[in-house]
């Protein structure tokens, strides 16, 4: 199996609990706030995990360069748009049925126009078949009353 299957489908599961509880929450907070908090957590998060790799026995090096580090803010900038985005689509009442799909399935079909356009990466057809499935997808998620 592919080494990179397995984190990355942990890596969907986590998004998917992330967009259910935004939006369990979103109802009850200001979807300004509600980034706020969630940038917060996974600040402090992302701090521990730094301070458990770089002490004791296996001490790790944390490595960057500048152009690590404005991607980085670049990165950081997009998800708190995309977090208080989420909490207002899901603020909206839109059924999280139909808000995932989308939110997840177009940022695919973005991430694979602009991976071709900026990055200059190659999808073969079969992978382009797959991006207007996914379009297709979406347009009938959309539709859904």
């Amino acid at each position: 199996m592919v080494q990179w299957l397995i984190p990355a489908l942990i890596c969907a599961f986590a998004y998917a609990l992330y967009n259910i509880f935004i939006k369990k929450g979103s109802a009850s907070i200001h979807p300004v706030l509600g980034g706020v908090i969630l940038q917060f957590v996974a600040a402090i998060m992302g701090s521990i995990l730094c301070g458990i790799l770089t002490s004791g026995p296996a001490k790790e090096e944390m490595f960057y360069d500048s152009t690590g580090a404005i991607y980085a803010i670049l990165a950081g900038a997009s998800v708190g748009m995309a977090e208080i985005i989420s909490f207002a689509v899901s603020g909206m009442g839109v059924p999280v049925v139909q808000s995932i799909p989308i939110i997840i399935g177009g940022s695919v079909m973005f991430g694979t126009l602009m991976g071709r356009i900026f990055l200059a990466e190659i999808l073969s057809p079969r992978g382009w078949i797959g991006v207007v499935m996914i379009a297709s997808g979406i347009s009938l998620v959309a539709m859904e009353s």
